[in-house]
């Protein structure tokens, strides 16, 4: 499939988005700490805040993306982004902390994957599915880029420029882009909807939802918690800053690298399997993460879980887009992902806080015991998701609802 530039811009903004709005803040928020004499508990306590605050506004993006289109809260998003990073460079006192932390998490939603899901899901309706991997291949280096760049950022300048420079990313680079993408009116999607759920849909649609959103609730809570503490909770285990940032870095190529795999071998892998490929890596990543507990800290074993657990992230990326849109179809996708994106954000908030909180109450063996517990809960949903599918009705050639499916997945077509 050859893909629009614009495809490729959407990629490059979600990097800037998740990069300046959620992985600096487990570089810089121990900077922000030291200068103001905060315990590390209270500023990831506020990170805990900021993202519950996202909840709030999750479903009521989602609708807005649906009847005006992603492309207006993209942009506005940019805008937005690039205005609280810049306050941030500027504040005085735990008050202007609380805000702006509160707004960024807000914020984040419009400027990171659901926006930009649901402009893809406007814009290609079915053919959205190769799309969204793309542009998660490209987003996946976010960790692999930024936390080393502001490691290396923190050598030459303050805490305080680094956040004028991200602000300047969100507004040089992907507000023109989101600005470029095309308008969307929300009809246009209306007729996608019952040719996408013709194929295959749940027995009990209902029962689905709810399982998705325990699926990516405790998904959620697993990438909030490694994505915001990974390095506090290596550095608690005894490893050092060299192979506690390599693996870091690592954990973007592996969930590139799965992603490019899913992508050329879609055909094999519908999004449930898909999904469940996902979250059994992740667990199994943690699994090894935990023997570091167990065996002491040996490279081996982290560096190990960041392979696993980045395949694992990087996939279940690229579920929480398509498996709303291969069960319920394209029309008020934005709605939909918007109400389930409320639910994982509320757990995902959690997680930061309790996380930071059983590390320094009961040490890391016990804070990653409960990620691991939790990415169990998530394989269980996942599993019992995929039990929620009827077979699909086998297409016919002369409609064009079956043309648009053949063309869609042609591997069965010759089944």
């Amino acid at each position: 499939m050859r893909f629009s530039p614009l495809t490729i811009g959407l990629g490059v903004t979600m990097t800037i988005g998740y990069g300046t709005l959620y992985y600096s803040f487990s570089v810089l928020a121990p900077e922000i700490a030291q200068e103001f004499g905060w315990g590390e508990s209270f500023v990831f306590g506020i990170f805990s805040v900021g993202l519950l605050a996202g909840a709030s506004v999750a479903a009521p993006l989602g609708r807005l993306a649906d009847r005006f289109g992603a492309r207006l809260v993209l942009s506005l998003g940019s805008l937005a982004a690039a205005a609280v990073l810049a306050l941030l460079g500027l504040m005085q006192n735990a008050g202007h902390f609380i805000l702006l932390a509160l707004a960024g998490e807000c914020i984040a939603l419009a400027a990171q994957y659901e926006a930009g899901f649901a402009a893809l899901a406007q814009i290609h309706g079915r053919e959205a599915r190769s799309h969204i991997t793309l542009v998660t291949l490209i987003a996946g280096f976010a960790s692999t880029i930024y936390w080393p760049l502001l490691q290396w950022l923190l050598t030459l300048i303050t805490w305080r420029e680094i956040y004028f420079l991200l602000a300047a990313m969100n507004l040089a680079i992907a507000l023109p882009i989101h600005l470029l993408l095309p308008r969307v009116r929300h009809v246009q999607n209306e007729a996608v909807e019952a040719e996408d759920v013709e194929g295959g849909t749940p027995i009990n649609g209902r029962r689905a939802i709810v399982l998705m959103a325990i699926a990516f609730a405790a998904g959620g809570f697993v990438l909030s918690a490694v994505g915001a503490t990974l390095l506090v909770l290596l550095a608690s285990l005894g490893y050092g800053a060299t192979v506690a940032t390599l693996a870091g870095s690592l954990i973007g190529p592996s969930q590139v690298a799965a992603r490019l795999i899913g992508y050329l071998r879609r055909n094999l892998f519908s999004p449930p399997v898909t999904a469940v490929i996902a979250a059994v890596s992740m667990t199994l990543g943690l699994m090894l993460l935990f023997g570091g507990v167990l065996a002491g800290p040996m490279a081996i074993f982290v560096l190990s879980f960041a392979l696993l657990y980045g395949a694992g992230q990087g996939l279940t990326s690229i579920a929480r887009g398509v498996l709303p849109l291969h069960y319920f179809g394209a029309a008020g996708y934005g709605r939909r992902t918007g109400s389930l994106a409320s639910v994982r954000i509320i757990v995902s908030a959690l997680a930061p806080f309790t996380i930071i909180w059983l590390n320094e109450a009961w040490g890391a063996g016990a804070a990653i015991a409960a990620i691991l517990a939790v990415a169990l809960v998530s394989v269980a949903a996942i599993l019992a998701l995929v039990m929620t599918e009827r077979p699909a009705k086998r297409p016919s050639i002369s409609s064009p609802s079956g043309i648009a499916s053949v063309l869609d997945n042609p591997a069965k077509s010759k089944s």
